[in-house]
């Protein structure tokens, strides 16, 4: 995974969500992850990386490919994403099954056939091969982000860009959608997640980029930025959220 942006900058009427944002993620990191307080630019630099938000200056490069402009170019690049966000973002009146094949035909252009095999296929992987048929108010928080996570891989995506998977999650919740995050990853799924799950964070990933207030702070090899952080916001952060 290669990842370049330089002067990255993202605001909202008067709301700077990102200011000259540059990073530099190298081809051999698998899981970068996303980490700083709330409200830091954590889910804006995703959404640009994914190609759902355009910047308002600076450029964005994945792979060595540069997010196009044009919104026909910008909707191929995001087919090649998965995306999974802090809502379910399910549709409450259609199937666990359902809701993973519909967009597998209508945006991938795949067969209901082979749509329907690859639904299954991915809902019983995730344990959910006995709730096809149930609607998403009939499943339990951690079953909807499973049925979200494998809509979001269903269609074999180059990248999966995760926001928050677990924030509405209780405890329990939280531990079977990381468990099955850290699957993704050993079977050499490429990831980008923000998160405030630090202890998962510092085992999962490769690269960490801290942002705050719209800056990137700092960034680096995971386990050195966890353990020996060059600035003190980073420092002080690390320390307040891992003291348990």
């Amino acid at each position: 995974m290669s990842i370049e942006t330089h002067g990255l900058r993202k605001q909202y009427d008067s709301t700077v969500a990102l200011s000259d944002v540059s990073v530099s993620v190298g081809d051999d990191v698998q899981v970068l992850a996303l980490i700083g307080p709330s409200g830091g630019g954590k889910s804006t630099f995703l959404r640009l990386i994914g190609g759902l938000e355009r910047p308002c200056s600076g450029s964005v490069s994945v792979d060595g490919k540069t997010l196009p402009d044009g919104e026909r170019a910008l909707l191929e690049w995001r087919k090649r994403n998965g995306f999974l966000f802090q809502a379910f973002n399910l549709f409450p009146h259609l199937t666990a099954e359902e809701n993973v094949i519909l967009p597998l035909v209508e945006v991938h252009e795949i067969s209901r056939e082979e749509a329907t095999a690859g639904a299954r296929e991915v809902l019983s992987r995730f344990g959910l091969g006995d709730h096809l048929a149930k609607q998403p108010g009939q499943l339990s928080g951690g079953q909807q982000q499973r049925v979200a996570l494998a809509r979001a891989i269903a269609h074999r995506p180059r990248w999966l860009l995760l926001d928050e998977p677990t924030s509405a999650l209780d405890p329990e919740m939280k531990a079977e959608v990381l468990d099955l995050i850290d699957e993704l990853r050993q079977n050499g799924q490429r990831i980008i997640l923000s998160t405030h799950e630090m202890g998962f964070a510092r085992r999962a990933a490769d690269h960490v980029v801290f942002l705050s207030g719209g800056r990137k702070l700092e960034e680096g090899n995971a386990e050195r930025l966890f353990t020996s952080p060059e600035t003190a916001e980073v420092r002080s952060f690390l320390q307040k959220v891992m003291k348990w």
